[in-house]
């Protein structure tokens, strides 16, 4: 009885214990799943940010390619003009030296008109280059914001595909985490059912054994209120037939007193009367024996 007491609050306790180890083991599995979760959703994201920022900086490339090319066409254009304008400066400087040198009126006009030609050519050309070395301006700080856009969206790139990796081992890392932990919550499942069964089983003997044991408690105490209850009932029995014999002695007491005495009667008769008190006086000994008797029993 006291062994197997001993061994239901054992697997007692080795029942809260694996539930704990059980309820542990899932709570580090949720997390380690909520991990690899995480993990792969942030992987996620970070994929479509790359390829977003990968598109944004293909779209800034080809601006700023753009922007290049675009000054770069204004210098060329620019130094093609001041080329001309050298080359219209050199006519000029011919043209007001054959003016200078001109002999009849005719040569002067024609001088003077193709001096005036080149004068408006020349300042033609230095407008264009005024123009295109104010637009070629305007297009440095652009340029400039481009390469710096280009420079940050470059790094943000840099740091996104460094992140992949880092994202990448956390899904492996709580996936293999994941799978070890499931298979440690199947086991301490496992070991918890089977304590559980082994302790009802326990606790079922355990039980039958207490109420058997109430069963014979309670069968003793019947047994001993049934024998209280026969003596009581004896004693009473007895002390109602000394009740009965005292008063059959006061009767007979009383009865002797009232009597008168009689006078001499013949000697048959005192026989007679004789053998009938010997007679009634075994009869008294007689029942005291056979009262004493019960008693007794």
């Amino acid at each position: 009885m006291t062994s197997l007491e001993k061994v239901v609050e054992t697997l007692k306790r080795q029942k809260l214990e694996a539930s704990k180890l059980r309820r542990q083991s899932e709570r580090k599995l949720k997390e380690a799943k909520s991990l690899a979760r995480r993990s792969s959703s942030g992987l996620h994201s970070v994929q479509r940010k790359l390829e977003d920022t990968r598109e944004k900086l293909g779209e800034i490339n080809a601006e700023f390619t753009q922007f290049l090319a675009r000054k770069e066409s204004l210098e060329r254009l620019i130094k093609a003009a001041n080329d001309r304008l050298s080359q219209e400066m050199e006519a000029k400087a011919q043209a007001q030296i054959d003016l200078e040198n001109a002999d009849s009126q005719e040569e002067k006009q024609a001088a003077s008109e193709r001096l005036a030609q080149i004068i408006e050519k020349i300042q033609e050309l230095k407008s264009e280059i005024k123009q295109r070395e104010s637009s070629s301006q305007k297009l440095l700080p652009v340029i400039e914001v481009q390469k710096k856009t280009k420079s940050k969206t470059s790094q943000q790139i840099h740091k996104q595909v460094q992140t992949k990796p880092t994202l990448v081992t956390l899904i492996k890392k709580g996936t293999t985490e994941s799978e070890r932990l499931k298979r440690r919550v199947d086991i301490a499942a496992k070991k918890e059912m089977s304590i559980s069964k082994n302790l009802h089983e326990a606790a079922q003997k355990l039980g039958e054994l207490l109420a058997k044991k109430r069963r014979e408690a309670a069968k003793r105490a019947a047994l001993k209120r049934a024998a209280k209850k026969k003596a009581l009932a004896l004693k009473r029995k007895q002390a109602a037939l000394k009740r009965k014999l005292a008063m059959k002695k006061k009767h007979a007491k009383k009865s002797k007193k009232t009597k008168k005495p009689k006078k001499a009667k013949s000697k048959t008769k005192a026989k007679a009367s004789k053998k009938s008190k010997t007679k009634a006086k075994s009869k008294k000994s007689s029942k005291k024996k056979s009262s004493k008797k019960k008693s007794r029993r």
